[in-house]
C-alpha cells in the first residue's frame, strides 16, 4: 500500500514537473521580443476599438478588413476581419489591465498554452486506467515540447487559445469515443462548451471541431438521441450567430479579398504537406515512422497479429487528423492563404497519436531513453522558433524614427490599412495621438501629393516594413532634394529613415 502511494506521489510530482517546464519555456521573457504586424494588427483592435459605440458611430456596419475605420467599434472590425473576436477579446482586457505592452498582448496566449498543458496533466492524474495514464503522459511530453505550440504559446494572435480549447475538447472526445461506437454516449455540456469557445477563435478550429462531431451526428441519428442532437443543434446555433454576423466577410475572403497570391491545385496540396510536417515537427514524424516500423517488426517476431487494437485507435486517429487537413487546406486555398498555423488546432490530436506508439513501452530504461529522444530532437527546431513573423522590429525600427523627433517631425509609414499598425508603438514612445503626423504613401499614384503634404516639415522620419522600401524610394526621389540628409537604419525585416533640411 506504501509503495502504491508512494509511486502515486511520483507520479504526480512527474506531471507536474512537465508542465512547469512546458509553462516556463512559453513565459520565458515573453515581453522581450518586439511584436510582429499580425501580432500588431490584433493589439491595435483590441487596443483602438471599444466595445460600445463613440458618439455618432452605430454599434455594428458590414465592413471588410480593408475599410476599418477609426470609431468602429469592436464588434464590427472583428465581424470584417478573417477571424473570430474570442483571443481579441481576451487581449482586450489584458492590456486594459496591463498596458499596450508585448508581455500583456501576448499573456493570454501564453495562459491558454499552458491550460492545455495542465487540463492534459491532470486527466492523466485523474484516470484510472494505467494505459489512459501512459497515453495522455506521452502526449503531455509531445504538447510540452512541440515548437508549434512553444512558438504560437508565445504570439498575441488566436492560434495558442485555440489550440488549448479545441485540444481540451478533443481530449475528452477521446476519452469518451475510446470504447467505440457500441456504448456511444453523447458528448457533454462541458464538451460542448469548449467546442463552441474554440470556434470563437479560428476557422480552422471550428473545422476541426466540425470533423469530430460529424461522428456524433452520425450515432446521434443511428440511435436517435433527442439530447445528442439538442446540443450538436446549440453548437451550431451558437457559433452560426455568428457566422451570420460576418458572412459579408467570408464571402469576401473565399473571393480572394486577402490572397497572398495565386497558385495551383498542386502547389497548394505540395505546400500543405510541406506546412504539416513544419507544424508536427520532422524529427518526430521520423521518431514515430521509426517507432512504428519497429512495434511492426516486434509483432512479426513474436508471431503476434499485426493489428492490434492500439493499431487500429491509431489508424481512426489519423485518418480524422488527414480529414481535418485535407478541409483546411481547402478552406485556406479558397482564401488564397498557406501557413503551418492553420493546422496548429490537431496538434493535440496529433501527440496522442504518437502517444499511442509510446505508451506501449513498457521497461524503465526504454521509457526514460524514448523521452529523452523526444526532448532532444526539439532542439533542432529551436533556432526556427517562433514560426511566424517575430524576426520583424518593429519596436526597434520605431524608437529609431522617434530618435530626436520635435512636435514638427511628419512619420511616413507605408499603406493607410495598416497605419494603427505603425501607430501602436509611435505613441507608446511619444506619449501622444500620432494620427494627425502621420502620412501614408499606400501607392504609387500617391507619391506627389505626400510630396505636398510632407513640404513643410524640416524632419521626416520613415518607419516601414521592408516590403515597401521601393514604394519609399519613389517617394524620396520625387521630392528628397528637400531633404538633402537621409539616413536609413534597418532592422530585422523593417527600416526606419530621418530626412532632413539640414545635416545632423
Amino acid at each position: 500500500m506504501a509503495s502504491g502511494v508512494g509511486l502515486r506521489r511520483w507520479w504526480g510530482l512527474a506531471l507536474l514537473a512537465l508542465v512547469m517546464a512546458g509553462c516556463w519555456v512559453r513565459f520565458d521573457q515573453l515581453g522581450t521580443r518586439s511584436l510582429w504586424s499580425d501580432e500588431l494588427f490584433t493589439l491595435a483592435v483590441a487596443w483602438y476599438h471599444p466595445l460600445l459605440p463613440e458618439a455618432g458611430h452605430p454599434w455594428y456596419r458590414p465592413i471588410s478588413v480593408l475599410q476599418i475605420a477609426d470609431g468602429d467599434t469592436f464588434l464590427t472590425v472583428k465581424a470584417g476581419e478573417q477571424s473570430p473576436p474570442l483571443y481579441d477579446l481576451l487581449e482586450k482586457l489584458s492590456v486594459y489591465v496591463l498596458g499596450p505592452s508585448e508581455f500583456a498582448a501576448r499573456l493570454p496566449a501564453a495562459l491558454a498554452a499552458c491550460l492545455l498543458l495542465t487540463w492534459c496533466a491532470a486527466m492523466a492524474w485523474r484516470s484510472r486506467d494505467a494505459w489512459e495514464r501512459r497515453v495522455l503522459a506521452w502526449g503531455l511530453l509531445f504538447m510540452v515540447c512541440s515548437p508549434a505550440l512553444i512558438a504560437y504559446g508565445r504570439e498575441a494572435r488566436a492560434y495558442s487559445l485555440g489550440t488549448t480549447l479545441a485540444g481540451m475538447g478533443a481530449l475528452l472526445w477521446l476519452q469518451r469515443w475510446r470504447p467505440g461506437p457500441t456504448p456511444w454516449q453523447p458528448p457533454g455540456w462541458g464538451e460542448i462548451a469548449l467546442f463552441l469557445a474554440a470556434c470563437y477563435t479560428h476557422y480552422s478550429a471550428a473545422v476541426l471541431v466540425l470533423v469530430l462531431l460529424a461522428f456524433d451526428a452520425v450515432m446521434a441519428t443511428r440511435t436517435r438521441s433527442r439530447i445528442g442532437w439538442i446540443r450538436l443543434l446549440a453548437l451550431g446555433l451558437g457559433f452560426g450567430l455568428w457566422v451570420a454576423l460576418s458572412m459579408h466577410t467570408l464571402i469576401f475572403t473565399a473571393r480572394g479579398g486577402v490572397s497572398w497570391g495565386q497558385r495551383s491545385r498542386l502547389e497548394y496540396a505540395e505546400t500543405a504537406l510541406r506546412d504539416v510536417a513544419n507544424a508536427l515537427h520532422a524529427p518526430w514524424i521520423a521518431l514515430f515512422a521509426a517507432m512504428l516500423v519497429g512495434i511492426v517488426a516486434w509483432r512479426r517476431w513474436r508471431g503476434l497479429r499485426l493489428w492490434s487494437p492500439v493499431g487500429r485507435s491509431a489508424l481512426v486517429l489519423a485518418c480524422i487528423v488527414a480529414m481535418y487537413v485535407v478541409l483546411a487546406t481547402v478552406m485556406a486555398a479558397k482564401a488564397g492563404m498557406a501557413h503551418p498555423r492553420y493546422y496548429i488546432f490537431a496538434l493535440p490530436l496529433v501527440a496522442v497519436g504518437f502517444a499511442l506508439a509510446l505508451a506501449q513501452l513498457r521497461g524503465a530504461w526504454q521509457v526514460v531513453g524514448v523521452a529523452a529522444v523526444v526532448g532532444l530532437s526539439l532542439a533542432p527546431g529551436l533556432p526556427g522558433i517562433p514560426l511566424g513573423g517575430a524576426a520583424e522590429d518593429f519596436r526597434g525600427m520605431t524608437t529609431e524614427a522617434a530618435r530626436g523627433a520635435t512636435e514638427d517631425t511628419v512619420f511616413v509609414y507605408p499603406s493607410v490599412a495598416n497605419r494603427n499598425l505603425y501607430r501602436l508603438y509611435l505613441e507608446r514612445l511619444l506619449h501622444q495621438d500620432m494620427r494627425s503626423r502621420m502620412v501614408a504613401v499606400t501607392f504609387t499614384e500617391d507619391v506627389p501629393h505626400v510630396c505636398e503634404r510632407l513640404a513643410a516639415a524640416a524632419h521626416v522620419a520613415v518607419v516601414a516594413h521592408a516590403s515597401a522600401r521601393q514604394r519609399i524610394d519613389e517617394l524620396y526621389a520625387h521630392c528628397g532634394a528637400r531633404w538633402p540628409s537621409r539616413n536609413i537604419h534597418n532592422f530585422s525585416t523593417t527600416f526606419a529613415e530621418h530626412w532632413r533640411r539640414t545635416p545632423h
